[in-house]
């Protein structure tokens, strides 16, 4: 079958969508009722309290989970209307642990980020976009080491460094910066950051609240499988809502230079 490769969209479009998702894993509900648009041109964040449920719906949003009720959208569609490889030119993934089973390097992992455009016109950028990869996530000097002797941080670089190979309009980012020291934590926000100034649409998975309201255009805060606050971070990440959410007092600043708010347990 022919596959459809991909147009770029316009900033601010919907490039992905849930609709009513409820989703139930090992019969425990995950996910209830939760809908979220995706829009080109943003980087939007998802916190919340561990088992709120913001690796299961950027599951749902890459199509590893199906939903057992609700809609996914993909670039105008239901997810499920593209192939696998379609759907892989239009959103990449860095997943929050890559477990390896083989002897692979660091630069085989992340040229196979360029599978989805085999047999393509797009195949003549592999090595342009893979150098691009390497040197934005930082990883060129390991770049020959096998992937199972390197740190977890030097992993997650890794993964991420696929993920930008691919060059899909949807960056899918699962706690990319649990891993990493501050300098790679800041270096992958403001990746994050420039690549929604390109146009493109981020979603990241995030445990540090100051990095989602420093970095995010858009931050949805679940909570118990439910998205219960969707907008922007100095209107979102309230006192009063992330004290209910995380049941902890929680004290929010405006931070004195950029008024992002800053965001601390009180103590």
């Amino acid at each position: 079958m022919r596959r459809r490769l991909p147009s770029r969209l316009p900033t601010g479009r919907t490039i992905a969508e849930v609709r009513g998702v409820s989703l139930a894993l090992g019969g425990t509900p995950i996910l209830d009722g939760v809908s979220l648009s995706v829009r080109t041109g943003e980087v939007l964040a998802l916190v919340g309290p561990n088992g709120a449920g913001k690796s299961t719906l950027l599951g749902v949003l890459s199509g590893d989970h199906a939903p057992d009720h609700g809609a996914v959208f993909l670039a105008g569609e239901p997810l499920n209307h593209w192939s696998p490889v379609e759907t892989a030119m239009r959103r990449s993934v860095m997943l929050q642990q890559a477990t390896i089973s083989f002897p692979f390097t660091v630069a085989d992992l992340v040229a196979m980020g360029r599978a989805p455009w085999y047999a393509t016109t797009r195949a003549d950028d592999d090595e342009r976009a893979v150098q691009a990869a390497f040197e934005t996530a930082d990883i060129t000097e390991f770049r020959h080491r096998v992937f199972s002797s390197l740190s977890g941080g030097e992993r997650a670089r890794v993964s991420l460094a696929r993920a930008l190979a691919q060059e899909s309009q949807l960056l899918l980012l699962d706690e990319p910066t649990a891993a990493l020291d501050l300098h790679h934590q800041e270096a992958v926000l403001q990746l994050a950051r420039k690549s929604a100034a390109g146009d493109d649409a981020v979603v990241v998975v995030v445990h540090d609240l100051n990095l989602a309201a420093g970095y995010a255009d858009r931050v949805a805060v679940l909570s118990h499988g439910k998205v219960v606050a969707d907008g922007n971070p100095r209107k979102v990440l309230t006192a009063e809502l992330l004290s209910e959410v995380y049941r902890h007092p929680v004290e929010v600043w405006p931070h004195p230079g950029s008024g992002a708010p800053v965001i601390l347990p009180r103590r």
